[in-house]
């Protein structure tokens, strides 16, 4: 078995394609986020099992063992008290991400004829039932849908300390026992629950902690012995990414309902993380990692695009959902067309774009001090 050794070099290379391939997940979410956006239909979701919110937390799991784990965790508590203030950090823009979201929707379902305080979205409660309402966005327990990928990560983020021990000890243990919960909470169906509506949250944390996992996991693998290449594994990879993308598809639209009758028999949910999505997103990442897709585009403007994006991914996903929900707001508009889709998210990227630049340039102290986001060589995410 061949295995990528460490360098200096090629490990800042891997870190930067952190923030590229973070950056392609962000760009991802803004589009799919748009509902019956013409671009959403080249998104990854349309060729494969998994999609760009696996990327997002498994990327989310590298970056932290590479900000927090080995040595930095070894001298104390230090990184589970930063780890702590980046949740509490998190928590306060979740807050005022859903405040501002349900603040656009109001308006709009007031000043227009749309009805866009639909409850099948969770934003019709906050305004029916205000006390209940407002208490269960602070308790996390009621998440509007498109702004509910945060409270996940503040969870995961509380059990990062206790994953990262657990690497330190042995990562494939650590993966094991993050198998087991995953196993054990998709038996028993466990779930956070929801509140003052009934039901979980769309994502279970007891099952998507196990993407989280397996970043971490990676992360050791880019920080020790490299990651380990078999020809095998690479071609098994390549064959299950393409079938996966034949399935979603139809085969292009050559065979119609292939893919829903492929969902009868594929676990393949995304509030629960099926299996079918953990397979295909190792598959899918397994084969880009070796095809250096990335390191081709290195030194072109595409990949500082998106490494731009992905240097700074809080201010740019709080931007991105507002966005996006704007975009929710206009395609019920008269100015919804395909030509005017494709205009909307062009000039969405340029304005993220112009802002990911505005916090690279102000520095480090003016990010934490307006959104908490990180600067160190790991990029956190």
């Amino acid at each position: 078995m061949k295995k990528i050794e460490r360098t200096p070099a090629l490990q800042q290379k891997r870190i930067d394609s952190i923030d590229f391939w973070r950056g392609v997940a962000l760009v991802a979410i803004l589009v799919n986020h748009i509902p019956g956006n013409v671009l959403g239909a080249i998104t990854p979701r349309n060729f494969g099992f998994s999609d760009s919110a696996e990327q997002f937390v498994f990327l989310s799991g590298v970056s932290v063992y590479l900000a927090y784990g080995e040595a930095r965790f070894r001298r104390g508590s230090a990184a589970a008290v930063a780890m702590a203030r980046r949740a509490a950090k998190l928590y306060g823009a979740h807050l005022a991400l859903t405040a501002v979201g349900l603040a656009l929707f109001w308006g709009a379902n007031h000043f227009t004829p749309n009805d866009l305080l639909g409850a099948e979205f969770g934003r019709a409660t906050p305004f029916l039932d205000p006390v209940r309402g407002v208490l269960g966005i602070l308790a996390l327990s009621h998440q509007v849908a498109y702004f509910n990928i945060l409270p996940l990560y503040i969870v995961l983020l509380a059990t990062a300390p206790l994953l990262l021990a657990l690497a330190l000890r042995g990562r494939f243990e650590m993966l094991a026992a993050s198998a087991a919960v995953y196993a054990g909470a998709r038996i028993a169906g466990v779930n956070l629950p929801s509140w003052p509506e009934a039901g979980g949250w769309y994502f279970n944390p007891f099952a998507w902690q196990f993407m989280f996992a397996l970043g971490i996991f990676c992360g050791g693998a880019l920080r020790g012995e490299g990651v380990p290449f078999n020809l095998g594994a690479l071609r098994v990879s390549q064959a299950f990414t393409v079938a996966s993308a034949l399935v979603v598809s139809n085969v292009f639209g050559l065979a119609p309902g292939l893919v829903d009758e492929a969902g009868r028999y594929l676990d393949w949910d995304k509030s629960q993380l099926g299996v079918a999505r953990i397979v295909d997103f190792v598959a899918l990442a397994y084969t880009v990692y070796f095809s250096r897709l990335n390191w081709s585009v290195r030194e072109t403007a595409v990949f500082e695009f998106f490494a731009q994006l992905g240097r700074n991914p809080l201010p740019i996903f709080c931007a991105g959902s507002l966005i996006s929900a704007l975009g929710q707001i206009l395609a019920d508009s008269d100015l919804a067309s395909p030509v005017f889709d494709v205009i909307y998210v062009g000039a969405a990227l340029l304005l993220l774009y112009g802002l990911a630049g505005l916090f690279d340039r102000a520095g480090p102290a003016f990010a934490r001090t307006v959104v908490g986001t990180r600067r160190s060589a790991a990029r956190e995410a």
